[in-house]
């Protein structure tokens, strides 16, 4: 009788284990598709809830080795165990990540292996001797098409460069997901029924353990999930307000579209001096947005354009007369080179050089600045192009050292933050150190802050006074 009593509080643990992977599971799918990226990388919960999230499926894990193991469920036992060691393994790879631009890479292939091993566990359920338990066999089956329908996607993601694809790729992955959570219930049905099937004549002795480990997760899960939807909602409705924020901006910055001879397309927004004087030379200000302006709608970017938004006040507009070019990148694509794709860098440049037949541009008071994702090209651009630029103002962003001789000659004024989870602050000290190296002279400002820095940039005395008194020689 005691193991029986045993058994049914370890199957009542199980099905509140299955039922709280279940409502995280699904929390995490609909949270990380309303912010994006954003999600893991700026929102204050989601170390603890990460945790969280983790404690639950190595919980669910545990009472699957115990439950295989008491019925000798040997391919189970096994794949399941294997499937832990991924799925720990894949969870420390992941949170290192997140401060790692050169493992963030790798995250999606990582992924597909942990899908990988899953898809040979549930290939068990089905196909071993778990198949005589009705709600085991169909949650094999159900896991295994799941998991072979992310693989497909996630395999090709990681193969295409079509934007369209790409688009529905991503819209696809949440719902698939969010079915796979669904498939859990299979593996409470089948609790259900080994409860049923236990020979309780006397009323079962509840369990201090995993009574007091139910209701403390409980709790903590309950408070978690109320933490993690109001900063997603928040979240939400603070990305769904970029267009209307933009469109105020709008007000001032004409758009455009650039199109060279092998019709790549650019849109961008410019803003004229106040005042424009035909017959005075104006320096020109190329203000790259953060990942929050990509897109091509030629408006959100504006949003994501902060410098922009400082340099487009009145007293600065009257202060500091200048050209300001707000190009958006497009998604999935860069304002620089990388490995799998040029980046639109080039058609900013031929962009500016029809700004400049059109208008009097000072050719050498040429200024780029940018945030994050425009941080990145803000380097780039610099230790590419470095002839055409009279300083630079990267935020947050990283540049390669590979690239420091070329801006040896290019004022710089670097900002980032200590703390900083989505881009690493040694992307910034490491290309400061090697421009430095070669005998440049950067200006480097560290603040004790994560990522989002800008209104600290901003109040930086002599901040713009220092841009617009660069000149090339």
């Amino acid at each position: 009788m005691k193991t029986n009593l045993d058994h049914s509080n370890l199957y009542q643990f199980a099905i509140f284990i299955i039922g709280l992977n279940i409502v995280l599971s699904i929390v995490h799918i609909v949270v990380s598709s309303l912010l994006g990226p954003s999600f893991f990388y700026f929102n204050d919960h989601f170390v603890p809830w990460f945790i969280l999230v983790m404690i639950s499926a190595v919980a669910l894990h545990l009472v699957l080795i115990w439950y295989y193991h008491i019925k000798n469920f040997k391919f189970a036992l096994l794949a399941i165990m294997i499937s832990l060691v991924a799925t720990l393994g894949y969870s420390l790879f992941f949170y290192l990540a997140l401060t790692n631009r050169f493992l963030q890479n790798m995250v999606a292939g990582a992924y597909v292996m942990v899908l990988f091993v899953g898809s040979i566990y549930s290939a068990c359920l089905f196909t071993s001797r778990t198949k005589q338990r009705l709600w085991l066999y169909w949650a094999g089956i159900s896991g295994f098409l799941v998991q072979g329908i992310l693989i497909g996607l996630y395999l090709w993601a990681m193969n295409t460069k079509n934007i369209t694809i790409l688009g529905g790729i991503e819209m696809a992955i949440p719902w698939i997901s969010l079915v796979g959570s669904a498939t859990l219930i299979f593996y409470s049905l089948n609790f259900k029924v080994e409860l049923k099937s236990l020979d309780t004549k006397d009323m079962p002795i509840p369990s201090k353990l995993l009574t007091g480990t139910s209701n403390g997760l409980g709790v903590i899960s309950a408070i978690a999930i109320f933490l993690v939807l109001n900063q997603g909602i928040k979240g939400y409705a603070w990305q769904k307000g970029k267009a209307a924020r933009s469109l105020k901006m709008a007000e001032l910055f004409e758009a455009r579209i650039y199109v060279n001879r092998q019709n790549d397309t650019l849109r961008y927004r410019l803003l004229k001096p106040k005042d424009y004087n035909g017959n005075k030379e104006y320096p020109i200000v190329v203000d790259l947005h953060h990942g929050g302006g990509m897109g091509n709608d030629n408006l959100i970017q504006l949003d994501a354009a902060d410098p922009s938004k400082l340099l487009s006040t009145d007293e600065n507009r009257e202060k500091y007369p200048t050209f300001i070019i707000v190009p958006q990148c497009p998604m999935y694509s860069s304002f620089r080179a990388l490995p799998d794709h040029e980046g639109i860098s080039s058609l900013i440049f031929e962009a500016m050089d029809t700004l400049e037949e059109e208008f009097n541009i000072d050719e050498k008071r040429r200024y780029v600045m940018g945030i994050s994702l425009g941080g990145y090209g803000t380097w780039y651009f610099i230790g590419s192009r470095p002839e055409k630029f009279a300083a630079a103002i990267p935020i947050c962003g990283g540049g390669d050292s590979g690239m420091a001789n070329n801006m040896i000659n290019v004022p710089i004024w670097a900002f980032h933050g200590k703390n900083d989870k989505s881009v690493p602050v040694n992307l910034t000290r490491d290309v400061i150190k090697a421009v430095r190296t070669f005998g440049g002279s950067p200006k480097y400002t560290e603040y004790s802050a994560g990522h989002d820095i800008w209104n600290q940039v901003y109040k930086t005395p002599g901040l713009l006074e220092w841009l617009f008194a660069q000149k090339k020689d």
